[in-house]
């Protein structure tokens, strides 16, 4: 893990969660996401020591774990700021909230109570809604990526665009099959707005720096695409939720072995049938107990 000079003053550190960092003329910097742990936010803050900056403020583009997790840990050591926008702040101080959500709304197993769901939860000093910003002396975008969580957003400064995950490179894409999103309609919304930006850098989380997103963010519709394909082909009868779960993972190559990973999967096909309902392309009926999909009349 180190620190890499985009341009300007602005970096990002490479890390299972790339990070950004944004420094002003008084070399305090602004932190974009912190991580997974304490572990990691501790060589954060080494590398920003190191580099002579004074961590001042941190932001959080969404309260998934991998992503806020080392907050607590920069707060405690640093005295540093949490900015967030509505929807996440509520998860980031009440993380509980994000098993939850996963296990359908009732109380998680213990199961899901690990750091790659369960983040120890922080204070968020600061609500930052969509657009400019000036935090510190550094003009900030804050950018709505909702999608793959509903409330992300990106962090734009001086022509570089932190995306967080609103796309994955298309090497970890083929790797995990079907991306996680929670609203597949505000995911393509997503899409379209990075192909409309006209900035210079782009740093999604998971992946490398790039200058165009273009072909990634192709990628990553193509992806969708072929998930609403294949999910309606299999829709010409009805099919249980459970059903199109199993099929579509082994469709894409997820091999789900856990708790955790199952109800990840879940909440993705979830969000597909979600959207194909809304498009009123598929419709539900009740036999047995049971709740089935298929294609609407006009599908």
């Amino acid at each position: 893990m180190k620190l890499n000079l985009i341009k300007d003053n602005i970096y990002y550190i490479d890390a299972p969660v790339n990070m950004g960092l944004i420094v002003n003329e008084q070399q305090e910097a602004i932190l974009v996401d912190t991580g997974i742990d304490d572990s990691v936010a501790r060589k954060v803050r080494r590398l920003v020591d190191e580099n002579g900056f004074t961590l001042k403020w941190i932001i959080i583009t969404h309260a998934h774990a991998d992503h806020c997790g080392g907050a607590p840990y920069l707060v405690k050591n640093t005295g540093a700021k949490v900015y967030a926008n509505a929807l996440e702040k509520s998860i980031l101080e009440h993380p509980i909230l994000e098993p939850v959500y996963l296990f359908g709304g009732a109380c998680p197993p213990q199961p899901l109570h690990n750091k790659f769901f369960l983040a120890p939860g922080v204070q968020v000093d600061g609500v930052l809604e969509n657009g400019p910003h000036n935090v510190a002396g550094c003009e900030l975008e804050i950018v709505d990526l909702a999608g793959h969580a509903l409330g992300q957003i990106g962090v734009a400064a001086g022509g570089v665009l932190f995306c967080a995950d609103a796309v994955i490179a298309p090497e970890i894409l083929n790797k995990h099959g079907i991306p996680l999103n929670a609203s597949i309609d505000r995911a393509v919304e997503t899409f379209t707005l990075l192909e409309q930006r006209r900035d210079n850098y782009y740093l999604p989380a998971h992946g490398t720096l790039m200058e165009d997103i273009h072909m990634v963010v192709a990628a990553n519709r193509r992806r969708i695409d072929d998930t609403v394909d294949y999910i309606l082909s299999l829709l010409t009868c009805q099919r249980t939720a459970e059903e199109l779960l199993a099929t579509t993972c082994a469709r894409f190559n997820v091999r789900i072995n856990n708790l955790g990973q199952y109800y990840l999967m879940h909440l993705t096909v979830m969000a597909y049938l979600g959207h194909l309902l809304d498009q009123k392309q598929i419709a539900t009926s009740y036999q047995d107990n049971r709740q089935y999909f298929s294609l609407t009349t006009a599908g």
